[in-house]
C-alpha cells in the first residue's frame, strides 16, 4: 500500500467557494480511479497556530494505483487550474502493508 499525505496553504484572498471547488474536483476525480483505498480531505481545525490550510491522506493499493492518479492529465489539470490559489504545498508518499 502506498500513503500519499498532502498539505497546502492557500494564497490570501482565496474563497470558501474556491476551496469547495477544489475539494470538489478532487474527490469527483478520485471516484473514476481503481486502487484507491481511501481518500480523505480536510480542512485546519485551527486548534494549533500555523497550521496548513487543507489537507489530503490517501491510500492505494500499489504504487501503480498512485502513479495512475498522481500523472493522470486529469489530475495535472486540477493542478494547474489552482495553482494561483496555493502558496505552499508539502508532500510525502510511504509504504505500509
Amino acid at each position: 500500500m502506498i500513503r500519499h499525505v498532502v498539505l497546502f496553504q492557500f494564497t490570501e484572498g482565496t474563497t470558501e467557494q474556491q476551496i469547495d471547488d477544489y475539494e470538489r474536483s478532487l474527490v469527483d476525480y478520485v471516484a473514476t480511479l481503481d486502487g484507491v483505498e481511501s481518500y480523505r480531505i480536510g480542512r485546519d481545525a485551527d486548534i494549533n497556530p500555523g497550521g496548513y490550510d487543507f489537507s489530503i491522506v490517501a491510500e492505494f493499493t500499489d504504487e501503480a494505483a498512485f502513479r495512475a492518479y498522481f500523472d493522470d492529465e486529469r489530475h495535472k489539470q486540477i493542478q494547474r487550474d489552482t495553482a494561483t490559489m496555493i502558496a505552499a504545498k508539502s508532500s510525502s508518499q510511504s509504504r505500509f502493508d
